[in-house]
């Protein structure tokens, strides 16, 4: 028993200690208190607490000044960062703006060399089908265009050949593409041989173009790359409008003719406006009249 409170009384032994201690230090803080120390002794341990409780002042308030102006400069930056992505998409649709404004100044401007009536107008829809690979513009009936009317575009600087029109509505048309398998036209080379033939589609924009019931001594003459043009002879497509450059030719033992594999003069998949030629055509001697 006399083992279990010596510990306690040990502790009450030390509580008189830590009571003086904390009386002296506030005696000494308070200003009252300091008549009995020399002016120095006093002024300086007063100074000494004035001051850290000065710095621990500043540097709370300094603390909460940083606080305020982090969360400004963090309102700040979210709102500058909305306002970069604004003008970023801003900067994007005017560099989109300049590029199809100067898309439309080169084809209207090379359409202007034409000596045919033309209407121009976008292209809004591309259905690849089962049975047809159409196209869908956004002219028709209203702008005067009629079903058979001959469909062409200007790319990288050459006109070329897109195909015909097969239905027209109030206010969109549909194009058969030159590169379906239902689409032909009556063509020739370009250069001095004039071998004649008929183009048609495979059914695929990725496929090349096939001209058929070539005769057979072209073979011969025939280079990689020539250049293939419309004839003119029928009543749809004008003349010397380029559909494509030759890129292999097939000369089966069984035919009595050779057939030419050609590479589309149109990427057809980078067309976004095409011409509808009307059929009164203006011939070079008529324009030259005017």
């Amino acid at each position: 028993m006399r083992e279990q409170g010596r510990p306690e009384r040990r502790g009450r032994r030390a509580v008189p200690p830590v009571l003086l201690a904390a009386s002296l230090v506030c005696l000494v803080v308070s200003t009252r208190s300091l008549h009995g120390v020399p002016a120095a002794v006093g002024l300086t341990v007063l100074g000494f607490f004035q001051r850290g409780f000065a710095a621990v002042g500043d540097f709370v308030t300094d603390t909460i000044a940083s606080i305020s102006e982090l969360k400004r400069l963090r309102e700040n930056y979210h709102e500058l960062a909305a306002k970069l992505d604004r003008y970023t998409n801003m900067e994007r649709g005017m560099a989109d703006l300049r590029e199809e404004n100067a898309r439309l100044r080169e084809q209207l401007g090379l359409s202007a060399e034409i000596g045919y009536q033309r209407i121009a107008a976008r292209i809004v829809a591309k259905d690849p089908g089962n049975l047809y690979s159409t196209i869908i513009i956004d002219k028709g009936v209203g702008e005067g265009i009629r079903k058979n009317m001959p469909v062409i575009a200007f790319q990288d600087g050459i006109e070329g050949l897109v195909g015909k029109i097969v239905e027209v509505g109030q206010a969109v048309s549909m194009i058969l593409p030159l590169y379906d398998s239902g689409s032909y036209a009556a063509a020739r080379l370009s250069g001095g041989s004039r071998f004649e033939g008929l183009v048609g589609g495979q059914g695929s924009v990725d496929d090349p173009l096939i001209m058929k019931f070539v005769k057979k001594r072209a073979k011969e003459e025939v280079l990689f790359g020539d250049l293939v043009v419309t004839t003119g002879y029928e009543s749809i497509y004008p003349p010397e409008v380029a559909i494509g450059r030759v890129r292999e030719v097939i000369d089966p033992d069984f035919q009595t003719s050779i057939d030419l594999e050609l590479e589309p003069i149109l990427d057809f998949s980078r067309i976004e406006y095409v011409f509808v030629i009307k059929p009164t055509e203006i011939g070079p001697a008529k324009a030259a009249g005017e």
